[in-house]
């Protein structure tokens, strides 16, 4: 799960959904120039749809 912060919950990349609740929620996380990007999914038919 996404740990809550006083920041808002982060967002599903495909559906724009919040991912907070989500309890099959998806992280694909990547490095790029040194920097970590997180990319948030609420499950696994938005990833899915990302990928295609």
């Amino acid at each position: 799960m996404v740990e809550l912060t006083d920041e808002a919950p982060p967002e599903c990349r495909q559906c724009g959904d919040s991912v907070a609740s989500a309890s099959e929620q998806r992280i694909v996380s990547t490095v790029e120039d040194g920097t970590a990007n997180h990319l948030y999914f609420c499950g696994d038919a938005c990833l899915e749809l990302w990928e295609a």
